[in-house]
């Protein structure tokens, strides 16, 4: 709806189409003020937090492309490792696995360093745009009246007080506020000494708004991270795939380019969220004329055809005058929760776990369940910060998007979000091993294309059903806390509840990942089953599951015929005023609360701490890719990977023997899959044997046989010890201790290892 310029002072704006936010009766501005001055974030605090989870994620990338990979991976360091002196067998494979993981874990750090050199150089950027802003629209301190309209605007004329500009350079808007926190000002054009006092004061007083919310630095910070991103990492990141291609080059940049898109259009949402949130607050001040703020966004001009196109492609910076005077008819629509939103934080989150797995997995290398459960504790809780206070802010205001089957379908985009921001991902483009030559763990592989159709379809219904119910278990543990916008417990039970879903969401978060890890792998049915194999993991979710559905069945007996929980206030209070708190929290719901933060905590404790990666008997499989081989984590193993196979069709598990036939056509020809791993025994020449290319081939492709069977890992350790290399003689003596015995895990994560260093540097 519209309004025009020429309303009377007091007719307000017109009232919008009620919704399901909007209680009868209701006075707007006493709505407007009530969620100006709720304790719980704005709209613009969380959807400011989607950028920072893709811009930290395309941060660390970058890093890791030109620190790490472009260095090779760090030739010196790596091999520093190898071991110049003998030593008992132990010894030697001790050391040599603890500087490589050393070394790993340096670059880890070093990738962690590239989010806090984007805020390094956002903070730059912001502290420059300041005073560039006023160079370029040739600003110079105002000493008019128009100074006087800016101090009738103050809602609080003894505080402090911004200081104005005016520009000699239109830039198409009439104002914008500026400065920093202990210096604001606010830039006029040269026109507003021509509006009427009315409409200068309400544009003043919109964005005295915007320094009282602080969304001022915020959101320059938002547009430094954002043209850094694309100077500092897209387009250097594109012109290295130009300059020298590489098989990995398309699929890279087209998921940068994607990834880059979301943040752009993360970022406009949030420009123009932040201008419903300084109307609201205009609006709402008491010392306001009624529908000043009706007026003086009803006399914008129409958008014209550039504003129109770049509204259609959602890359608009400010909402429409009709979009801006309904949302003054019915300020709690702001808090509902767009798919948008849903889709592009699910995205975000998968970009951003992606990441993180494989940085925190560098911290502990013998504990990959653990790794990939505390990164589903930390991306939990940046969800949280986004979804969870969203579907609290929706339950608080009554909205229609917290009701019915809409928190259903919201959390189904939320979990098709991280599905394909797991698969957006930079480290999910192209073939890693084949085309980089690395086998490091920060490039393992991660892209589900190539992955049997019906693991992937089983891994999109996971993830998207346990969306929903995660959105359906947030408002119902809401309504059952009876959420509301304001009060002395407002803030502090959607912190409460804020952890508690970061926690929730630790395990199925962390398992879901490591299975898609896995499944790209193409590890077969026992190294996956591994993952869930475990007594505390089942003894853990279970616990996290009842813990859970606490609150959502306590949530049912009281949601038939209850006025909304802490829903939007209604017109009762004296002078105008609202009554936000509605009535008092009940035990009930705070005791449900506790009893489900206890029991989903322990659980998701109990399930991390107990969990293993695979056991000692399962350490390799012929189906297995080399980047998810090792029994203390998804490492890689050296070489191009072979074809996977189904358990069964794979290598021989036995060196020397072959496990198909010639083919159907009668020529003779023999698969390559189906070859056997080593020459038969007559032909293995001595310089087949001291060739380390050839063993560590053998590595590659043996499969799991060739640790498992007892006399495979004799003939095994027999390889190893004929080669010239002490890290490899050394896993050939602790292999040779006990043939028959269990699998010596260090022996097998060594041989690895150091086949890694010699396919990547020759030596």
């Amino acid at each position: 709806m519209t309004n025009t310029p020429d309303a009377t002072p007091d007719s307000g704006p017109p009232p919008a189409t009620p919704s399901p936010a909007s209680s009868p009766g209701a006075d707007p501005r006493a709505v407007a003020r009530a969620l100006v001055s709720s304790p719980l974030p704005l709209p613009t605090t969380t959807r400011l937090a989607l950028l920072v989870l893709v811009a930290a994620a395309g941060a660390s990338f970058a890093t890791w492309w030109w620190l790490v990979l472009g260095q090779d991976g760090w030739p010196a360091a790596q091999l520093a490792c190898l071991p110049a002196a003998g030593g008992s067998s132990d010894a030697v494979l001790a050391r040599f696995t603890g500087c490589v993981d050393d070394v790993r874990l340096a670059q880890a750090a070093v990738v962690l360093c590239g989010p806090l050199a984007l805020l390094v150089l956002a903070l730059l950027h912001r502290a420059a745009g300041i005073r560039l802003d006023l160079w370029w629209w040739r600003a110079r301190p105002d000493d008019s009246s128009l100074t006087d309209r800016l101090t009738a605007a103050l809602a609080d004329p003894d505080g402090p007080r911004p200081a104005l500009w005016v520009r000699g350079r239109r830039v198409g808007v009439q104002a914008r506020a500026s400065g920093t926190g202990r210096r604001p000002w606010i830039v006029a054009d040269s026109n507003v000494f021509n509006l009427p006092d009315r409409q200068a004061e309400a544009m003043f007083r919109h964005e005295l708004t915007h320094l009282r919310l602080r969304d001022v630095g915020r959101v320059r910070l938002a547009i430094g991270a954002w043209w850094i991103l694309l100077t500092a990492v897209v387009l250097p990141v594109g012109v290295a795939l130009l300059v020298k291609p590489a098989l990995l080059g398309t699929g890279l940049l087209v998921r940068m380019a994607i990834v880059l898109l979301t943040v752009r259009l993360t970022l406009s949402a949030v420009l123009r969220v932040r201008e419903h949130d300084a109307d609201l607050g205009a609006d709402a001040d008491p010392r306001a004329p009624r529908g000043a703020a009706a007026d003086h966004i009803g006399s914008d001009r129409p958008p014209g055809l550039r504003r129109r196109l770049l509204r259609a492609v959602g890359l608009a910076s400010h909402p429409t005058s009709a979009d801006r005077l309904d949302v003054l008819a019915d300020p709690a629509r702001t808090w509902g929760v767009s798919p948008f939103e849903s889709l592009a934080t699910g995205l975000a989150a998968g970009l951003l776990f992606t990441d993180l797995a494989l940085l925190v997995a560098a911290l502990m290398p013998t504990r990959t369940q653990l790794a990939y459960t505390v990164t589903g504790l930390l991306t939990g809780w940046a969800i949280a910060g986004v979804m969870t206070v969203a579907w609290w802010r929706a339950v608080a205001v009554g909205h229609r998007d917290a009701a019915g089957w809409r928190p259903v379908r919201a959390g189904a985009l939320f979990g098709l979000g991280l599905l394909a921001g797991s698969q957006l991902s930079g480290r999910a483009a192209g073939d890693w091993l084949r085309d980089t030559r690395t086998a490091d763990g920060l490039a393992s592989e991660l892209s589900l294309v190539g992955a049997p159709m019906t693991q992937v379809l089983a891994l999109a219904a996971v993830v998207v059903i346990g969306g929903s119910l995660f959105a359906l278990w947030t408002t119902s543990l809401a309504r059952a806390a009876r959420a509301t916008v304001t009060g002395p417990r407002s803030a502090a039970l959607c912190t409460a509840v804020l952890v508690l879903s970061g926690v929730l969401l630790a395990v199925p978060l962390g398992s879901w990942f490591l299975f898609a890890r896995l499944t790209a792998a193409r590890a077969v049915a026992v190294i996956r089953w591994s993952v869930v194999d475990s007594p505390w993991w089942v003894t853990g979710v279970a616990l996290s599951v009842v813990g859970a559905l606490v609150p959502l069945v306590r949530s049912v007996p009281r949601s038939a015929g209850r006025t909304r929980a802490g829903g939007t206030p209604s017109a009762t209070g004296r002078h105008g005023e609202v009554d936000v708190t509605v009535s008092r929290l009940r035990p009930v719901p705070v005791l449900a609360l506790v009893l489900s933060g206890v029991l989903v905590t322990a659980g998701a404790g109990w399930a991390a701490i107990g969990g293993r990666f695979v056991q000692p008997s399962a350490v390799q499989s012929s189906a297995v890719q080399p980047s998810a081989v090792q029994s203390s984590g998804p490492r890689s193993t050296p070489g191009s990977a072979p074809s996977a196979a189904a358990p069964g069709t794979g290598p021989s598990a036995v060196p020397g023997t072959a496990t198909g036939s010639p083919d159907a056509s009668g020529d003779g020809t023999v698969p390559l899959d189906q070859l056997p791993l080593l020459p038969p025994e007559e032909e293995r020449t001595e310089e087949f044997r001291s060739d380390p290319a050839l063993v560590c081939r053998y590595l590659t492709i043996g499969g799991t046989g060739i640790w498992t069977d007892p006399q495979s890992r004799r003939e095994t350790a027999e390889l190893l010890g004929g080669l010239d290399d002490t890290v490899l003689r050394a896993a050939s003596a602790v292999l040779l201790h006990d043939p028959t015995g269990p699998v010596d895990n260090e022996a097998v994560i060594a041989s690895f290892l150091r086949c890694d260093l010699y396919f990547r540097y020759h030596r």
